[in-house]
């Protein structure tokens, strides 16, 4: 009996092993330990929102990556665009493989690898407007502008909130005659006639005009027409100063006694995106049109007036 009795405590004992053996192996089985990758990471950035991150561990070769796998890995896991939409600006950003794949080379360790995806077009919401006078060309492209950023104000308020410099017509003759400084206000009669039919004003009280009204703006005058481009296709419309014909020009002595030579094809736009094939989306207030130029056609036209911009400052969350 005894030996019975010590034989069965023992079948217990193995039975209460076994079953614990078991528990284990499934408690195991249904959490299993977090395995690193062995191989580096690509974090694309959008913005500077992360949007995704490609493990390239099976690119890799002896702990070299293989870049023809890698670019198989990106192609396969990362979509061909992405759309982004913020405020009133919709971007569509690409990831450059060739920069991804230079940037595996470099750095083909056990890192995490940032890559920025870059904006390939853009389109920012923007009403067309016609300009109510014939020459308030600058009000009515601010109204787009500040529309552009949510800021409604009709041309015409904005163009008696302006500045004045000089008398309606010019004073005298030739290059001596005395007018007003478009760098200080508005010169001429908005609404055409006159001696001098013009003319118009420049950036400086056109930002203090849209600063009043609680809407800060960049000067942009003297950039590259590139940073110009970048700026729009990152999804911030942009108000440039152009010449719709070289000349006629024009000159004469400010108040204060300051040489002005002007173009009087002087005109303002608002650039309102970048197609993917590089052309700019435009909002020419001249007739209420929105039209698409050439890169080159405007900085023909740009660099008439001297490279004049203004512009809403950029958002952080496109930059």
């Amino acid at each position: 009996m005894r030996r019975r009795a010590v034989a069965a405590v023992a079948l217990v004992a193995l039975a209460a092993f076994l079953v614990r053996g078991v528990i284990d192996a499934l408690s195991s089985a249904s959490d299993p330990p977090y395995v690193s990758p062995s191989g580096p990471v690509v974090e694309i950035l959008v913005g500077r929102e992360r949007t995704q991150r490609v493990d390239l561990t099976s690119a890799m070769r002896d702990g070299v990556p293989d870049l023809v796998r890698a670019r198989a890995l990106l192609a396969e896991k990362v979509p061909r665009r992405w759309v982004v939409r913020t405020g009133r600006a919709t971007v569509i950003y690409r990831l450059d493989t060739r920069l991804a794949l230079r940037a595996v080379r470099a750095r083909g360790d056990r890192s995490s690898i940032r890559v920025a995806a870059r904006p390939v077009a853009s389109t920012v919401a923007a009403p067309v407007v016609a300009q109510a006078l014939r020459n308030n060309c600058e009000s009515a492209a601010l109204e787009v502008l500040l529309a552009t950023v949510g800021r409604r104000a009709p041309q015409l308020q904005l163009q008696a909130a302006l500045p004045v410099s000089g008398a309606p017509d010019p004073v005298g003759y030739g290059p001596s005659r005395v007018w007003g400084d478009p760098e200080l206000g508005y010169v001429g009669r908005p609404d055409g006639g006159g001696t001098a039919g013009g003319f118009g004003v420049f950036q400086a009280p056109v930002m203090r005009v849209a600063e009043g009204l609680g809407a800060r703006l960049d000067d942009l005058s003297g950039r590259t027409s590139g940073e110009i481009v970048a700026r729009v296709r990152s999804g911030t419309a942009v108000m440039v100063w152009i010449g719709l014909s070289d000349g006629p020009y024009g000159e004469w002595r400010s108040p204060a006694g300051r040489r002005v030579r002007v173009n009087f094809g002087e005109h303002t736009v608002v650039l309102n995106g970048v197609t993917r094939d590089g052309r700019l989306r435009v909002v020419n207030v001249l007739r209420g049109t929105r039209e698409l130029w050439t890169r080159s056609d405007f900085e023909v036209m740009w660099n008439r007036l001297g490279r004049r911009a203004i512009g809403a400052p950029v958002d952080p969350a496109r930059a």
